[in-house]
Formats: structure tokens, sequence, C-alpha cells
């Protein structure tokens, strides 16, 4: 496989943890005290907690926009000018398929989930993370490109005009400074991913000694299968070496852990423990059958010799289905764990 073309577009790259941080000082030092008895794993989730949240609902929007900003033809369809109720559900309907879109506007909430202190909880736990310096450097772009974004309609939302595209020195500094938040974006969602992924197994096991496989272990199996997978696939198309063949065991084992957890729901709806992860459970698996439905779609294209194009935009398709996957899993997830 030659890597060249299959270049995904990753509109909404979201992590999933499930801890919170502290509203104080005060608290968050007691809150970690107490992760740190029940465990490395739960404290290490518990630090990284507030970095995620920052990425999860300030930086996805942001990305996404800044990509609708750059790519203008995608970024407002005609279909969002009319206010029809023909127009409005198929509004709903397109913006479904960007993720979860009843949160509020990152701008809106970034002043409170992406400052400096979200790194506080890490620097007690491992002072000489190399997250903490890249936590920093994100904030320090995001509070220097918001003046730029804040001066025009950057964020689109229903029943606003026709977007009018900033000019003059506004868009030569926000082609400087977007491209200098991307890059600082980017970095600290790479070594999130690492240390995210790193912590999983860890959590499962200690799902499984203490509740056994119940829901709340299906979930975490499932969205570890799903990355999984994700994960495997960019590798093997980094190194050239995926296949039809190494393909197949990676989309199994999604539909495995999907099956599986279905039918325990199924069979298991109603104990009050489970109550909201079955809840989550079912608004993840539209986007979770969606994700292995472009999984199965590469594969079959694939093994019927489609172009180099058409696997690369099936290759596309993955990662964003699986970006709309996380953005519908972590609002739940957030709230309710």
């Amino acid at each position: 496989m030659n890597p060249k073309w299959l270049v995904p577009i990753a509109l909404t790259l979201g992590l999933g943890l499930l801890g919170l941080a502290g509203a104080s000082k005060q608290v968050a030092q007691v809150q970690l005290w107490l992760d740190k008895r029940d465990g490395p794993e739960t404290a290490k989730a518990s630090a990284l907690a507030p970095i995620i949240d920052c990425m999860n609902r300030v930086d996805r929007d942001w990305r996404l926009f800044y990509y609708g900003y750059t790519h203008q033809e995608w970024y407002r369809p005609s279909i969002f000018d009319e206010q029809t109720y023909e127009s409005l559900v198929q509004m709903d309907r397109i913006l479904k398929e960007f993720g979860d879109h009843d949160e509020a506007l990152g701008r809106d909430l970034q002043n409170d989930i992406c400052a400096q202190r979200i790194t506080g909880k890490l620097e007690r736990l491992e002072p000489s993370s190399p997250l903490i310096n890249a936590a920093g450097r994100y904030v320090l772009a995001l509070q220097a490109v918001t003046p730029l974004t804040n001066s025009f309609d950057f964020y689109q939302r229903l029943g606003m005009t026709r977007f009018q595209p900033p000019q003059g020195q506004v868009a030569q500094a926000l082609a400087i400074k977007g491209d200098a938040y991307m890059a600082a974006s980017t970095e600290l969602r790479k070594r999130l991913e690492r240390e995210d992924v790193r912590l999983r197994p860890g959590q499962l096991a200690l799902l499984q000694a203490r509740f056994g496989q119940d829901t709340h272990w299906h979930l975490l199996n499932y969205m570890i299968a799903a990355r999984t997978a994700l994960d495997e696939l960019e590798q093997g198309v980094y190194l050239a070496t995926l296949t039809p063949q190494t393909l197949a065991p990676l989309i199994d084992a999604v539909q495995q852990a999907s099956a599986h957890g279905k039918a325990y729901v199924r069979l298991h709806p109603g104990t009050p423990r489970d109550e909201f992860a079955n809840y989550l459970w079912y608004t993840i698996t539209p986007s979770a059958d969606a994700y292995l439905q472009a999984l199965q779609t590469l594969q079959q294209h694939w093994q019927e010799h489609a172009t180099p194009q058409q696997l690369s935009d099936d290759y596309a398709l993955i990662t964003h289905r699986y970006d709309v996957l996380l953005s519908f899993y972590n609002k739940p997830a957030r709230s309710t764990f």
C-alpha cells in the first residue's frame, strides 16, 4: 500500500476519559489523594481529565470551524440560510454527520476549561511530564488567536447570516496564528493520545476485577477496540504494511466488541448501577455502527480492486466516523462518570 494517497482529515479528533477535574485547588488536591488510593491508573486519568476536557469541548470546535474557514465551500451550505421545516430537518442531519452539536460553543467555554490551571493535577502528580509544557503552549496559542476569531463570525450556527470571511490584515494574521494554533493543538493531542491509550488496559482490568464484565466494562472494551483498530490502521498505512488480510482481524475485533456489548445490554437492561451506562451505550450505537460500516467498506472496496482515490476516501471516512463516535461518547461520559 502506498501511504501517500492515504491522508485523512480528522476534523474532530477527541479523547474520552471517565474522570472530571475539581473546581478548586483544594478540591483537586483531595480528589488526587483519593484517586491515588484507588490506583495509579485512576490518579493519572484524573490528572489528564482537565486537559482532555479542554480538547474535547474547545479544541474540537475550533479545529472543525477552522477547517470550514479554510474550505469555504463546505463551511456554510446554502441550506443553512433557509428556515423552513424541511431545511431545519436537513440541517440537523448534516450537523450530526459532524458529531454532537448540542454542546455550547467552544468559545463560550474556553475561559473556564482551557486556562493554565488545566495542568494543576498533573503538575502535582508528575511534575516532569512533557504534557505540562505542551498544554501551556496550547493555551498560549489559543489566547493568541482568540481576538482574531472574535472579530468575525468564525463560529457558525443556525439563524446567522451568510458567512463573510475576513479580509486584509485580519485574514493574514489568522493564517499565521491559525497555523500556530493547529501545530500546538496537534502536538498536545498526540501526547494525550499516547497517555490515554496506555491507561485503558489497566482501567479495563480494574473494572472487571470489581464488577465483572458489566455494561461499564463493555463500553470501555468497545472504545478500546475502536481506538486500537484506528491506531493499527494508521500504523499500517504509515509503514505501507496494511492489506485486506491484516485489516480483517481489526474489523472483527470491533464487530465482536460491539456485538457482545449489545447482547449484554439486551440481557441486563434494568440494574440501577448500569442505568447511565446503558443510556450511553444506546447513544453511541448509531455512530458505532457507522464506524464499523466504514471499516467494512474499505475492506470491500480493496478486495474489489478499487482505485487509490476511492481507498483514500474510504480511509478518510473511517477517521471521520471515529471522530463522530467520540463526539457522541464524550459528553454523556463526562457528565455521567
